[in-house]
């Protein structure tokens, strides 16, 4: 009798451990609820963002009587220009108690006519350039503020300087005139130059850049404003780039107020360093002066040429290109401190900072 009632629970047995094995192997498998899984997190994360910047980002339509986009930001061949007509996008960057102000590619508006500005509700509204800006391809415009328009508060400013390659962003635009859309990409590189001008420190971007999207907004999955869409390089793929948003900012600041860019000068021009200086010196960074202007503001506090400038408000100098951007964001009647080598002394000298005027 014991021997039959123990054959009997073994089998009971194995089929109960049969059963929790069962029960722990589908535990395991059963998926997990979605407030829990990092990539349901992350899709809501970016989800979110779009959507709050959404109701801020505008298509910009312009037609000029002359003239054509510049050749560097055209974004394709295959789309020229029609009766020349631009598109373009842009997004609200201030406010006040009568207008909205919209920021977007000065080239977007180059010798604009008419302008029309159309918000993600349809609603579209013609606007008034405030100011452009050539050197840094800025341009601020403005369009009445009505109920139907309001809705359209300023974007939230994010810090580019937080940003890291590899990190999330967000492009957003209105490409082909197809109504507002969103790529999702990364940082590719940081402080980039292309050439176009000295006035450039790009945000390099593998999320999807296309015709119209120029002027837009590239986010992070904050929901905040880190650059502005600027140029691609046609010839390859996932290479946008973008304006750090707090040179937009400064540029757009300006125009606000002045209805032009007041850009430094200090009245130098420079050169590289060879690699026998540094050595000679044992510095890694500098630029030469060669010429010093008459009656510029560095003639008249004794830099002379063959001076090697370091450093301008602390700031380290790398190149020629590096001064003139430096230059370029200082005030004008600002007093910098410029920090400089003469034969084999290193000097400072307090120097006032004139203005940049264009001679055309």
């Amino acid at each position: 009798m014991h021997r039959l009632i123990a054959l009997l629970i073994v089998p009971l047995l194995f089929l109960a451990s049969c059963d929790n094995k069962d029960k722990e192997k589908n535990r395991i498998i059963k998926p997990e609820k979605k407030e829990d899984r990092s990539v349901y997190k992350l899709q809501e994360k970016i989800s979110s963002a779009i959507n709050s910047v959404k109701p801020s980002v505008v298509t910009v339509l312009s037609k000029a009587s002359t003239g054509k986009t510049p050749i560097i930001f055209r974004f394709s061949d295959e789309v020229p220009p029609i009766e020349n007509e631009s598109l373009g996008s842009g997004f609200v960057i201030r406010a006040d108690q009568d207008s909205l102000y919209v920021v977007t590619n000065s080239h977007v508006v180059e010798k604009a006519k008419v302008i029309t500005v159309k918000l993600s509700n349809g609603e579209m509204e013609k606007a008034k350039v405030v100011g452009k800006d050539e050197k840094s391809d800025i341009a601020l415009l403005k369009i009445p503020k009505t109920e139907k328009t309001a809705y359209a508060r300023p974007v939230k400013i994010g810090d580019p300087k937080k940003l890291k390659v590899g990190y999330l962003v967000i492009s957003g635009g209105s490409p082909y005139n197809i109504g507002l859309t969103f790529t999702l990409g990364i940082v590719s590189a940081l402080d980039r130059n292309l050439g176009i001008s000295a006035y450039e420190r790009y945000i390099q971007t593998d999320a999807a850049i296309n015709p119209g999207d120029s002027g837009g907004p590239l986010i992070n999955i904050d929901g905040e404003v880190v650059g502005m869409n600027t140029a691609i390089i046609q010839a390859g793929q996932g290479l946008g780039f973008a304006i750090p948003i707090d040179t937009v900012i400064e540029i757009a600041d300006q125009l606000y107020a002045y209805g032009r860019v007041k850009r430094g000068w200090l009245g130098v021009l420079v050169q590289e360093l060879s690699p026998k200086v540094k050595k000679k010196l044992g510095i890694s960074y500098g630029v030469q002066v060669i010429k010093v202007f008459r009656n510029s503001p560095a003639y008249k506090s004794g830099i002379k040429a063959g001076d090697i400038i370091l450093k301008i408000k602390g700031k380290e100098i790398l190149s020629p290109s590096d001064l003139k951007y430096m230059a370029s964001r200082l005030k004008p009647g600002e007093i910098v401190e410029v920090e400089f080598i003469r034969g084999k002394e290193v000097k400072k000298v307090q120097i006032k900072v004139g203005e940049l005027v264009d001679r055309k």
